[in-house]
């Protein structure tokens, strides 16, 4: 909705501008919200609400206000589901988020792909969006009421407060997410180089929860920041260096999520909103500014994501450790 509206309007940049500003806005920033509805009131089926409400945005595709608020509720609703399932059912493993989160990336170039084109029928992405809520309603579990918690993942500091760690992790995301937004990519010339910063995105999201799992949160979530530190400064105008790049600065996307779900295993709704709230907040400045030097900026922002990460979180076998020494210390007593 948001592309087929930029090729085709007249309108001023300040407009179309505004319009996708308030479309994020609506989208990322109520999240919070709709994730702590849904954790109040959990027979609320808030996912499928979600593609009902894109499927109605569609259908308003001609008055493109209309259809942007509409459909960014519905993007709020149906992220907050599919967040709130992945971190239930996620046994105390980060892969499931990571994997989760990953395919929004391809989504957003896909889906301006698909804007931009003349040939991509409107019945399509109503055909797609019918389909997940036939998936949602065969896949949905019969007793999702019973898990209502969502799991310890064991990574964050015992060092810090609750309110500590959840400022942590917000302006982690919050730096790298305006960081991100900043990456001089002017070799996006074809519609696969196009696409290539988006498919970097989504491996590095997915693998970057794998591999926190069995290497542990603070070793891949800080290493994985700080490797894509040269690729970015240096390599960034050459697409496969800033691919490696880009795929190794989302691989944390997931262990702050996690971290910030195990403080609030009640409300995984409201976990997973946080960090959206933050993604938004991170992308806003980059509306109305931009910055010289963007290089050495995001160096400085990306090493800055990395120390509040390192102090927020720790791999899950410390605290493992942690337990075990001291039981064994309650034993001696």
């Amino acid at each position: 909705m948001l592309f087929s509206w930029l090729s085709g309007n007249q309108d001023s940049l300040e407009t179309i501008t505004l319009g996708i500003l308030t479309y994020n806005t609506i989208a990322f920033g109520l999240q919070p919200i709709f994730g702590y509805i849904a954790d109040t009131y959990k027979n609320i089926p808030i996912a499928a609400i979600g593609c009902m409400l894109l499927i109605i945005g569609l259908l308003f595709i001609k008055y493109p206000w209309a259809a942007l608020s509409i459909m960014g509720i519905g993007n709020a609703c149906f992220h907050v589901g599919g967040g709130i399932d992945s971190l239930k059912y996620s046994n105390g493993k980060m892969a499931r988020s990571g994997i989760f989160v990953s395919s929004g990336a391809l989504g957003v170039s896909l889906g301006g792909l698909a804007g931009k084109s003349t040939m991509i029928p409107l019945y399509l992405p109503v055909v797609l969006l019918i389909l997940c809520l036939i998936a949602i309603s065969i896949f949905s579990s019969p007793d999702s009421d019973k898990q209502s918690k969502a799991p310890d993942f064991k990574i964050s500091n015992p060092i810090h407060s609750f309110g500590m760690i959840i400022a942590l992790c917000f302006f982690s995301i919050v730096i790298r997410s305006y960081a991100g937004s900043i990456i001089p990519m002017d070799w996006k010339t074809t519609m696969f180089l196009s696409v290539l910063p988006s498919i970097g995105a989504c491996v590095g999201k997915a693998s970057g929860g794998i591999l926190a799992d069995r290497l542990g949160a603070r070793n891949v979530g800080v290493f994985s920041l700080l490797a894509s530190v040269p690729c970015l400064v240096f390599g960034h105008g050459l697409p496969w260096i800033c691919f490696i790049g880009i795929l190794l600065f989302n691989m944390s996307m997931s262990i702050t999520l996690c971290t910030i779900a195990s403080l609030l295993p009640s409300n995984p709704g409201l976990a997973f909103g946080i960090t959206t709230l933050a993604l938004l907040c991170g992308s806003v400045p980059m509306f109305f500014f931009t910055v010289p030097g963007a290089s050495i900026v995001i160096a400085v922002l990306t090493i800055l994501s990395s120390i509040l990460l390192y102090q927020a979180v720790i791999n899950h076998k410390e605290k493992e450790n942690e337990k075990n020494i001291q039981n064994y210390e309650q034993q001696i007593l």
